[in-house]
């Protein structure tokens, strides 16, 4: 009995210590944290109180919450320097430390800027109750999903989610401290580790959803419909599969297409490259053997990040 009792209590000393690594590798953010600190030495906050927002009635869903952690590392101290400090930081510390910032500036078509508040000019033009027609964000002329002879004018909506709108919250512009992330950025909404909080990070929004229109409504509208609902191709504003798919999914079936193990056989394009193990099947394939790339990758990275903006925030994460 007594050798089963140490045995018990080795084994529970053993998964506490395993509980204990974990958390400490999970918690990089410490670290980055202090390089923080002393970069602003005149900052006062305690690394060992996580603040958590965003504090709107829409944070909360039922009994569930939407988690927020970027500012553990990008902006610890939001709630003494308020907003629009926050925002100035945010634009010079982004890319402070990185090494490959001249290709991550290019490949998301960064100003380093970024606002402070979601204000209604703001909205207005980048709003989901807005269909702005200001430079980067155009009306698209395209052929009517019910009459291909006809050329309609698609209303898009903006990426900022309806219930971040000054109307819905008394006129008031809501500071980055109030509204949280990932409405706009939408990465890894609950992770608690460094390289997971970054997984389909979308790094500029308004980028993103400018350049991705114009790449949409020039290669895929025509089969997956002027709003993502579907046509000859499935819905891409399906609820069910932008929250049960992961980035790379999305990339495999654009980069890949008809060469793809997600849709051999079928009519999608192979915008980018041929899959490796494909075989060519004139029996099967609807397309020739030899796939000549159309799409460069930050350009699917880019669409992929457009579908994207569709998932409803109004769900549960």
């Amino acid at each position: 009995m007594t050798r089963v009792f140490v045995a018990l209590a080795a084994i529970t000393l053993l998964l506490f210590g395993l509980a204990d690594a974990k958390d400490s590798h999970d918690r990089k953010y410490l670290g980055i944290q202090e390089q923080y600190k002393s970069d602003y030495p005149q900052s006062n906050f305690d690394t060992k109180v996580q603040q958590l927002f965003p504090a709107f009635t829409a944070a909360k869903r039922g009994d569930t919450f939407r988690v927020e952690r970027c500012i553990s590392c990008h902006v610890p101290d939001i709630a003494q320097i308020g907003p629009q400090v926050a925002a100035q930081r945010l634009v010079s510390d982004f890319l402070k430390y990185e090494p490959n910032k001249d290709q991550i500036i290019k490949a998301n078509g960064l100003k380093l800027v970024h606002p402070a508040f979601i204000t209604q000019e703001l909205y207005n033009q980048y709003g989901a109750d807005s269909f702005a027609t200001t430079d980067g964000f155009h009306p698209y002329v395209v052929p009517s999903d019910t009459d291909p002879n006809q050329q309609v004018a698609v209303r898009l909506p903006g990426p900022i989610p309806a219930f971040l709108s000054p109307a819905a919250n008394g006129g008031k512009a809501l500071g980055i401290d109030q509204t949280g992330c990932i409405s706009c950025h939408n990465g890894q909404r609950l992770a608690t580790d460094e390289s997971a909080a970054h997984i389909n990070l979308i790094i500029n929004p308004e980028y993103s959803f400018t350049e991705g229109a114009a790449l949409y409504y020039k290669y895929c509208a025509s089969c997956h419909g002027n709003l993502g609902q579907g046509k000859i191709g499935p819905p891409l504003n399906n609820q069910d599969r932008l929250g049960f798919f992961n980035e790379d999914y999305y990339y495999r079936c654009i980069e890949y297409g008809y060469t793809g193990f997600e849709h051999i056989g079928s009519v999608m394009p192979a915008w980018g490259s041929a899959a490796p193990d494909f075989k060519y099947d004139p029996t099967r394939d609807k397309q020739g053997p030899k796939v000549n790339r159309t799409l460069s990758e930050d350009q699917i990275n880019i669409l992929v990040q457009f579908i994207r903006h569709w998932e409803d925030y109004n769900t549960l994460p």
